[in-house]
């Protein structure tokens, strides 16, 4: 084989630009540099893949509906669904089952993370009970937030004429008045009589001589008017003699034409001779 000089020529001039460009790689500013580069380039794209991952696992997690399971039951759902529960309140629902959950926060089927907290509420093992307050004689608005307040609801009111237009005049349950401080449970419906305010109608009084103050009472309601002041003689001394009590005095008296929603004074005592 013959090799022109030319060739040869060529063999030596490549040789010392290749012997630069090594020494150049080698030199070591340039070799950790590059190194960095490339650790950098490694760690940058690493992380999108590391986010991408991490974003992706909690991103589409719905809550399960735990509603009417037991705490046990519940918590056993959200674990395999890699989440946690906390407990956040009770109430008593008498259409719901002693111990279920009854409200979940989330909702059923609100998207999460993995390890998310879901708030639970279950029915109480029994009813619970709250002290009746007093709300006769304010207001329609201040009585339904004190009822309220105490875990009570409130029903319908009734309104009967009276003076006093939308204040509260009896406070009832279950039909009967009910006192301050007597034990009921709690969600309990409370019905509030209410003043309605005087009417330009009037009506005779009836005649009270001779009724016990129940019977009374149930009169002045029927004809939508209401006891005044009630006045007790001497032989009146204890809670028993009042319910005996029988009234013998009125005013004003009675076919006196009265405003709807008016009062009537009553004189009782438990004597005959009155």
């Amino acid at each position: 084989m013959i090799i022109s000089k030319s060739m040869v020529r060529t063999k030596h001039h490549s040789s010392p630009a290749l012997g630069i460009m090594k020494k150049v790689i080698n030199h070591y500013f340039v070799k950790n540099v590059l190194i960095l580069f490339l650790l950098g380039i490694f760690i940058f794209y690493g992380t999108l893949v590391i986010l991408r991952h991490y974003t992706h696992h909690g991103e589409a997690l719905p809550v399960p509906d735990v509603r009417g399971l037991t705490l046990d039951e519940a918590g056993k759902v959200l674990k395999g669904q890699k989440m946690r529960w906390q407990l956040s309140d009770s109430v008593y629902v008498i259409t719901e089952k002693p111990g279920a959950v009854v409200y979940q926060n989330p909702e059923p089927g609100f998207k999460v993370k993995e390890n998310r907290n879901i708030f639970l509420t279950v029915n109480a093992l029994a009813p619970e009970k709250v002290k009746m307050p007093n709300v006769v004689g304010i207001s329609f608005r201040q009585a339904k937030t004190t009822l309220e307040s105490q875990g009570l609801s409130v029903g319908l009111p009734t309104y009967v004429p009276d003076m006093a237009r939308d204040y509260v005049l009896k406070q009832l349950y279950r039909g009967r008045e009910i006192r301050k401080g007597a034990e009921i449970l709690k969600g309990s419906e409370i019905e509030l009589v209410l003043g309605s305010g005087l009417s330009d109608e009037k009506i005779p009084a009836p005649d009270l001589i001779g009724n016990t103050l129940f019977e009374a009472r149930e009169t002045l309601t029927k004809y939508f008017l209401n006891f005044g002041v009630t006045i007790y003689d001497d032989n009146v001394s204890t809670n028993v003699d009042s319910l005996k009590a029988i009234i013998y005095r009125q005013r004003p008296e009675a076919n006196t034409m009265l405003q709807l929603g008016a009062s009537i004074d009553v004189w009782v005592t438990i004597g005959v001779k009155k």
